[in-house]
């Protein structure tokens, strides 16, 4: 029996290593972007609000391509899809990297955006194919932390990239980062869905989104870990102007800062695939919105006590950021895990659900003028409390 368990967890691990890279990609492309936004508003002379839409645009992408992509992932099946998503990609990335205006930086950013959703989408769903139960939340917390290496790594690269050659620098670095893992998935991704348990495209879709959209459990988990990847853009969007432009933190260490939110991430997302297999699912996630409206009270109370300081938006953070990979690990495994014959789909409308929920709050946080820690915090707060009721009502309805 052991030497089956053992077996067993070496396969997971391979599994791991060779699918993070495709989810990694995806954060990768927005961290390494992030020192660059003030050098690319410079030199194109427009404004702060244009600059923010080259990452507004490209998470919507995200989120709406995945209800294209995930009935072909489960028609085609899912490394052609994963293929075609790295090669989008790529030219997303050149594009980019010789746009001669704003609106061509846009569109090039909206063409990577559908790349990044097709390897997601496809990536997610094979995990769906291959595990079951709580081991899907295990390895999709394990893939998490993946995206947690971003932000440890990505900002300080930009950051020097983008002073010693250029913004566009990061661009090419992007494109070369495509052209690996092209060559990962032609060679080492195996096919993982079988022939019998592909879908054939029909109106069936729009019932099978309407059916998936009407399950309670997946409604609560997709919600929880929607929280949670809300949360983090959120951060995201604002930590550049409150870093850099309120707290004159120098945009070559801005990554630094950067890092430790993904030290952290990375520390919660490999203890919720712990969780996930120890206390299971539903747990995890009642952890993660108990430490994501937490977070929002330390920072809103030390903010109105102590005022504005890097310890005063960076502490807090690292509070959400456990919650936050608590949610995301926990409800992605949860979400899916009720139509193992429908993981293409499942995976399309949770990632919809996800970033289109992701851009509309960050967009409603960018829309108030930040000169504080207030409307993140209260953000914290209301949607921590949000996923902690639904929680609560998904329980007391077992």
């Amino acid at each position: 029996m052991d030497g089956y368990v053992l077996m067993d967890g070496r396969r997971k691990v391979a599994t791991i290593l060779t699918l993070a890279p495709f989810i990694f990609t995806f954060a990768f492309a927005l961290d390494i972007y992030v020192p660059s936004i003030p050098s690319i508003h410079i030199y194109f002379s427009t404004t702060e609000g244009m600059v923010q839409w080259t990452i507004s645009l490209f998470l919507l992408l995200t989120g709406v391509g995945q209800l294209v992509v995930g009935p072909i992932s489960d028609r085609v099946g899912r490394k052609i899809i994963i293929v075609a998503g790295t090669l989008c990609f790529l030219v997303g990335c050149i594009l980019a990297a010789f746009a001669p205006t704003i609106m061509t930086l846009i569109v090039a950013r909206m063409i990577q955006g559908l790349g990044a959703c097709s390897m997601m989408v496809a990536t997610f769903a094979m995990v769906r194919d291959l595990y079951s139960g709580d081991d899907v939340a295990q390895v999709y917390s394990f893939l998490n932390s993946g995206i947690a290496l971003s932000p440890l790594i990505a900002p300080i690269i930009g950051g020097y990239l983008a002073k010693w050659y250029g913004w566009r620098s990061g661009f090419i670095f992007l494109a070369i980062l495509a052209v690996l893992i092209t060559l990962l998935a032609l060679i080492k991704v195996k096919e993982s869905l079988v022939q019998e348990n592909r879908v054939t495209l029909s109106k069936a879709i729009f019932s099978n989104y309407q059916l998936i959209a009407k399950n309670t459990t997946f409604l609560m988990y997709a919600f929880a870990a929607s929280v949670g990847f809300a949360c983090f853009l959120t951060f995201f969007s604002v930590s550049s102007y409150i870093l850099i432009s309120i707290l004159r933190v120098p945009e070559q260490h801005f990554g630094f800062y950067f890092a430790a939110i993904g030290v952290v991430f990375f520390a919660g997302s490999l203890l919720s695939g712990y969780a996930s297999k120890k206390f299971g699912t539903y747990l995890t996630v009642l952890m993660g919105t108990i430490l994501t409206t937490l977070g929002g009270i330390v920072m809103l109370v030390w903010y109105l006590t102590l005022g504005l300081s890097i310890g005063a938006f960076m502490g807090p953070m690292m509070i959400m950021g456990v919650g936050g990979a608590l949610l995301m690990g926990g409800g992605a495994g949860g979400a899916i895990e009720p139509f193992p014959e429908m993981a293409g789909m499942a995976s399309a409308v949770f990632g919809f659900c996800e970033f289109v929920f992701a851009f509309v709050i960050s967009t409603i946080v960018l829309a108030w003028k930040v000169t504080n820690t207030v409307p993140l915090s209260l953000t914290l707060i209301c949607l921590g409390f949000a996923a902690l009721v639904a929680c609560l009502l998904k329980f007391k309805k077992k």
